[in-house]
């Protein structure tokens, strides 16, 4: 039977005059402690929390509790008893102000705490009963029965959390710091903790161990428990389309229907959906698939297996290669542990990895990983990290750094923003993974608890602060890098390119601002269909030629990029043959000679090296000076151009020695 790890907390808030006291950001105490209850709350929305929480205002021009009729428990108000967290409760939260009420008794309302706790959660198991007070305890109260009450709170395991000012300070006053040692209470100021709550958590999954056999051949195998250690978030949310009649009492969940259906001589025809099949297009034409053709060419990849493939020095396995897809961790089954071991330790002795073929389950799709050994807290295991098949694999060729050498000073200053920026801060890594949130899914839940709490209203434009936080370098870093900052901006001097007016001729000449570009650039469409006549239409219509040979030179790369044969190069190579014309007519050569290098590029570096020579002799080599005077291509230069040469310096640094174990999957 699954252990319950269910909580019962109460929330306890100081609501009288002494919670309207300043902190030390100008901000009251009773709006700090809005702020972390409500967040509290949220944080148990979204991870979809089975904890029962409960409600208590001390310091509350009403009473309503069932202690009330003893005379000395005035003041404190019962919200809501435990329950699940609910927006609604949220809502209360937000509209709460603090009373002119001047007595908050704080001691009281531990007692009337632990009293709820006690009763409300007989004959129901929970994991853990908790009292969280907001308060900075600074009531002048009677203590007479605190050594009473601290015995009742650690005989009933109720864990005390005091929010308000941190155990230094209250530790002025004696009896109180007797108190909190007696009852083992944790008492924190507002400033510690609202950066801790400010994040909004996910639902929390148990990890479902994979128990699989990590085979060698058919030789021997061990067996080993898998764990998904890092996985990528998921930001989809399960919506449920509604329709609102009249009140919000009234929202009823849409039931969706889809139909299918075709016009046959003016006539709609409705299609039984079970007469839909899937198709796929090739150029023009629609090849239909159907169930049994999915059937019949889907791989079957066999059973679920954990296969080792061979062993190969770590030194391989560069950082590069490692594939997204999550990592896991395996562990050795109780009956194996030995093996395990054997082979754990030979592989830190011999400095290697061991390379594996994962099928999750049965006739999915393999993959190929890398197993790394690894050590923590004395424990021995194997984390595993998907490695690339040969097809996910690019090669690019990129400029040399070589011609751009800084000179001391240069080099000094970038050694010093470096070291300034460095995120190591007293052994303590800032940014590590499990300390860093995702901005963008903190974001999404923050704008669904807008919503939640205020249906009506148009969400919030600006991102709030703790999000922001989320993004930029911290404020203590970019202090320390604000001298080399100025520095390297005053040795790296960059100039600002200044646009002139954008001019756009048609039969009345207009003008537009450059700030207009944009738009302009989404006016300007070349399509894949008719490239040659989008672009001549573009240019007698007035669009600025510059912006339109560009959308010509990104449709022919893409065009080259999706090419699979001569055939589909054909109409890359007649949009160069006129952009060539263009530009011998525009006298621009030079952009022209440019961007066929980047041609070549693209032909080479896609697989497509045996079409070059055939591509090339189709009239759209370089612009020579024989051509055109203005031109500083020479016809030797143009001859070498055409040339295909191997890549051999590139190719040399991905070469894998025959004798490797990597080269047949790699």
């Amino acid at each position: 039977m699954a252990a319950n790890k269910k909580e019962a907390i109460i929330l306890a808030i100081d609501a009288g005059r002494n919670s309207l006291q300043l902190d030390s950001d100008g901000k009251t105490y009773f709006e700090k402690a809005k702020f972390c209850a409500s967040m509290i709350l949220k944080r148990k929305i979204f991870a979809e929390s089975k904890d029962y929480l409960a409600l208590i205002l001390f310091g509350s021009s009403q009473t309503n509790n069932h202690l009330a009729s003893q005379g000395c428990y005035n003041n404190i108000e019962i919200v809501t008893s435990l329950g699940v967290a609910t927006w609604d409760l949220i809502k209360h939260i937000n509209s709460l102000s603090p009373s002119d009420t001047t007595h908050s008794d704080w001691l009281n309302t531990l007692v009337l705490a632990a009293d709820m706790l006690k009763k409300e959660t007989e004959d129901k198991i929970f994991q853990d009963l908790q009292i969280v007070m907001f308060s900075n305890l600074a009531t002048d109260i009677s203590f007479d029965k605190i050594d009473i009450i601290a015995s009742c709170i650690k005989t009933q395991y109720i864990n005390l959390t005091i929010i308000g000012k941190d155990y230094e300070d209250l530790s002025l006053n004696s009896v109180v710091e007797q108190f909190i040692i007696k009852t083992e209470a944790t008492a924190v100021n507002f400033d510690s903790v609202i950066p801790e709550i400010s994040h909004y958590k996910q639902k929390e999954v148990t990890p479902r161990a994979w128990n699989i056999p990590l085979s060698f051949g058919n030789v021997f195998s061990i067996k080993v428990i898998g764990y998904k250690k890092i996985d990528e978030t998921t930001k989809s949310f399960k919506w449920l389309s509604c329709r609102n009649y009249d009140t919000p009492d009234s929202i009823t969940a849409m039931n969706k229907h889809t139909s299918y259906s075709y016009i046959e001589n003016g006539e709609q025809i409705e299609v039984d959906p079970e007469d839909i099949i899937d198709g796929f297009r090739f150029g023009n034409s629609i090849i239909p698939v159907s169930d049994l053709d999915v059937q019949a060419y889907s791989y079957k990849s066999g059973p679920r297996c954990l296969q080792v493939l061979g062993f190969t020095k770590a030194k391989n396995i560069q950082r590069s290669f490692l594939m997204d897809g999550g990592a896991y961790i395996f562990k050795p089954h109780k009956e194996d542990i030995v093996a395990f071991s054997a082979i754990f330790k030979a592989m830190i002795e011999r400095e290697e990895l061991m390379i594996i073929r994962k099928v999750y389950i049965n006739d999915c799709l393999p993959t190929i990983g890398a197993m790394f050994p690894q050590i923590d807290d004395n424990e021995n295991y194997f984390v595993c990290v998907n490695l690339p098949y040969a097809e996910d694999e690019h090669l690019f060729i990129l400029p040399s750094l070589e011609l751009f050498k800084p000179n001391y000073e240069e080099k000094n200053a970038v050694h010093n923003l470096i070291d300034t920026m460095d995120l190591d801060k007293d052994g303590n890594e800032l940014c590590m993974p499990e300390n860093t949130h995702d901005p963008e899914l903190q974001y999404v839940y923050d704008c669904i608890a807008q919503k939640a709490i205020n249906p009506d209203q148009i969400l919030l434009k600006t991102i709030p602060e703790h999000i922001q936080s989320l993004l930029n370098p911290t404020k203590s870093i970019m202090e320390k890098a604000k001298q080399p900052l100025d520095e390297i901006i005053k040795l790296f001097s960059l100039q600002q390119e200044i646009n002139e007016k954008c001019p756009i001729e048609d039969n009345n000449t207009l003008q537009f601002d450059c700030d207009a570009e944009v738009d302009i650039s989404k006016q300007c469409v070349i399509t894949a269909f008719s490239p040659i006549e989008d672009f001549t239409k573009l240019l007698e219509i007035g669009f600025n030629s510059e912006i339109v040979c560009g959308k010509m030179k990104n449709i022919t790369l893409d065009l080259i990029e999706s090419s699979t044969s001569m055939d589909d190069l054909k109409k890359p190579a007649s949009n160069l043959k006129v952009l060539r014309d263009f530009y011998i007519h525009d006298k621009d050569v030079k952009s022209y000679n440019n961007f066929m290098y980047l041609v070549k590029d693209s032909i080479l570096l896609s697989g497509k090296e045996e079409m070059w020579s055939q591509f090339i002799d189709s009239g759209i080599g370089l612009i020579t000076n024989q051509e055109v005077e203005i031109s500083d291509i020479s016809q030797e230069l143009s001859e070498n151009f055409i040339k295909h040469e191997v890549l051999e310096d590139v190719a040399a640094e991905f070469i894998i020695d025959d004798d490797d174990p990597l080269k047949e999957f790699l």
